[in-house]
């Protein structure tokens, strides 16, 4: 059986998008990603060590890495 691709996501700021999940396939890549830019409207942008992050812009100032399969 073929092992399914992991992948971290990590914040603008290189941390982790959450604190109890540290691997997502995929297809969660995109909902994990609304979810994370969802715990900022209130504040209306996510503050990086590089400035204000506008909230259509998070996703796209994310890094996301493959986890070894193996």
């Amino acid at each position: 059986m073929a092992k399914v691709q992991k992948f971290r996501i990590l914040s603008p700021d290189g941390f982790d998008i959450r604190m109890d999940k540290f691997s997502y396939t995929e297809k969660q890549i995109e909902g994990e990603l609304k979810k994370f830019t969802e715990r900022y409207r209130l504040q209306g942008y996510y503050s990086s060590n590089r400035g204000r992050i506008a909230l259509e812009d998070i996703a796209d100032y994310c890094k996301i890495e493959p986890l070894n399969v193996g």
